[in-house]
Formats: structure tokens, C-alpha cells, sequence
């Protein structure tokens, strides 16, 4: 009979007899084979395993877990013996890898989502805000996305459509924004989501988007459901161990007109932006090679796998929840 997630979770702390976090527990019992049986076949399974512990400890009247520790959760069994002061003290002479990714070291992730993935199917280029003209300190601090983007709907269509189109309306496009952070909390969302509202509103369709988004929070899902739905800016969970199948959380609000004004503002102080809008401008579906090449490059698989091996982003992300 196939073990159940609390099943699997005693057994992991019987074990290692201290006190843990129940992400970092699905990856010991990943790492110990116990997960087959377990049927977790979504996009984020350590979430999904995590939130089910989560519910036990909130829902459960004869729980067997004790949480003995909130920043991290730690939790151990009930009438477990440990040295949980040994342990935190262990904890925290631990230091993050030296060569911890950044913000940017994410950008080839999203360009593969948003590459792909049937919502978008984009181009993407990065923004470099250091290439920008100088203007009085402070001024520009939320003018810059992070990435911009494009989709051709036309791309696809047959040419006698595209010449039909473009004698007598105008070719379909959609233009992105995306402001990229490594986390999102609780205490953080606010911020980062209008930071995104600042540099993103000017475009069809603006996002925030953060690695691996702790969909057991119910707390950030409720905000970002209710920011989203106010504000209109959409919200990324970009997938660490399998980018394609990162996670849209909220759906961007679809704006029919551009600002030209920020547009302007953006092209006049960025040359990254100004020769973004010139590759749309010129873009040619039957010259692939110069999307290719205007446009940030989309990574394949062993391009990508070794590019997180060598950025040691999923190292980190495991790192996070010891």
C-alpha cells in the first residue's frame, strides 16, 4: 500500500531525527526514492508536498508534527527529543554560495518560458538600466522594466492575409513588460508589484515575475489575486526545475493603447529600448535570423540545464530551504 505524505514525512524525521522544513524534507525523500509513490505529478511538487504538511499542522485536531520554529518552519514530531539550539546554531554559520545568481542571471529563463509558452510566444530583450542616460538622482528609479517583449499574431497567418491586413488594418503585435525579482514574500510583494505597476503600465501587458513563488502561501495568493485585480499588472512563477512549465499565478490586464509618453521617455534615455522598438518596427517573418539575433537568445535544452548548473540557481533555490 503506497506510503501518504504525513506517512512519508514521519519517516523522513524518524530519521534524521531534527527538526526541518517541509520543502527540505520532499527533497530528502526525493533524494531516498520516496516520492514516486507519492503521485505528485505538478508543476511544483515540493510545494504541493509542503502545503499538505501545511494543512495537517492547521486542520489536523491529532497532529503529529510540532513546529518549532517559523523563519524557517522547522517541525519535528511530537514527543521528539532534539537539539533544536544546536541545530539553529548549525543553521547559521551556513553561508550562501559565493557565487549567488542575480536578478539578471534570471532573464534567459523567462526568455525561455516566454518563448514558448502558447500565452506569449514573444520575443524578449533585456533592458540594461545601466546603459541609460544620467538624470537626476532617483528620478528614473522605476522608469525601466527589466525585459521587453513582443508577439507577432501574424507570424503565423498565411501571406495572403498578411497583405490583406496590411493594406487595410494593422498588423497584429502585443507588447510586454517584466520586472524580475529572485523572491517574493509577504513583506516584499507590495513593493516589488508596484515597482512593476511604475515600470510596466505603459505596455499591452506588464508582469511581475520571481522564481519558484510559494503557491502554500495563502497569504501572497491572496494578495496577489487582489493587486492583480486591481492594478492589472499579471504575476510569473518561473519554474526552476523545469522552465517550460513555470506558472502564469494572475493573467495580465490587456491594454489596447500603448503610452506613447513613456514609450518616448523610455527610447530617449535607453538605447536597449530604442533598438527594441527598431527591431519591431522592422521585423520581417520570412528573416528569421534577425529576430534571432536583435533579440535576446532563446536557450536549448542543454544550453539551459548547463546554464542553471553554472549559475547554480537551482543549488541556491535548495540551499533556501534548508
Amino acid at each position: 500500500m503506497a506510503k501518504t505524505i504525513i506517512e512519508v514525512a514521519k519517516e523522513i524525521l524518524e530519521r534524521k531525527k531534527e527538526a526541518l522544513n517541509p520543502i527540505k524534507m520532499y527533497h530528502i525523500a526525493n533524494e531516498m526514492g520516496l516520492t514516486k509513490e507519492l503521485n505528485l505529478n505538478g508543476k511544483t511538487p515540493w510545494q504541493s508536498f509542503a502545503a499538505r504538511i501545511y494543512m495537517d499542522i492547521k486542520e489536523n485536531p491529532n497532529i503529529i508534527f510540532e513546529v518549532v520554529a517559523t523563519k524557517p518552519m522547522l517541525i519535528k514530531l511530537k514527543n521528539q527529543v532534539i537539539n533544536l539550539e544546536a541545530q539553529m546554531e548549525k543553521n547559521s554559520e551556513i553561508k550562501e554560495p559565493k557565487n549567488s545568481y542575480s536578478e539578471r542571471d534570471l532573464h534567459p529563463l523567462l526568455n525561455r518560458f516566454i518563448s514558448f509558452n502558447e500565452n506569449f510566444k514573444a520575443y524578449t530583450k533585456t533592458i540594461y538600466h545601466e546603459s541609460s542616460k544620467k538624470s537626476q538622482k532617483g528620478a528614473d528609479k522605476w522608469l525601466y522594466p527589466d525585459i521587453v517583449g513582443v508577439s507577432f499574431e501574424y507570424k503565423d497567418y498565411q501571406k495572403e492575409l498578411n497583405k490583406f491586413i496590411g493594406k487595410f488594418s494593422s498588423l497584429p503585435i502585443k507588447i510586454y513588460a517584466f520586472e524580475m525579482k529572485k523572491h517574493l514574500s509577504v513583506s516584499s510583494f507590495r513593493e516589488y508589484y508596484f515597482q512593476a505597476v511604475s515600470n510596466s503600465s505603459w505596455a499591452n501587458e506588464g508582469y511581475l515575475v520571481a522564481l519558484d513563488i510559494d503557491e502554500s502561501d495563502e497569504e501572497l495568493m491572496d494578495l496577489i489575486k487582489r493587486l492583480s485585480y486591481s492594478f492589472g499588472i499579471g504575476v510569473i512563477s518561473l519554474n526552476s526545475q523545469n522552465v517550460d512549465e513555470s506558472v502564469i499565478l494572475a493573467r495580465a490586464e490587456f491594454r489596447e493603447n500603448l503610452d506613447y509618453s513613456v514609450m518616448n521617455e523610455l527610447s530617449m534615455k535607453n538605447p536597449d529600448f530604442k533598438k527594441f522598438l527598431e527591431s519591431v518596427e522592422e521585423f520581417n517573418i520570412e528573416k528569421e535570423y534577425r529576430s534571432k539575433s536583435e533579440f535576446d537568445e532563446v536557450l536549448d535544452n542543454d544550453k539551459l540545464d548547463n546554464y542553471l548548473i553554472n549559475k547554480k540557481i537551482n543549488e541556491e533555490v535548495y540551499y533556501a530551504t534548508k
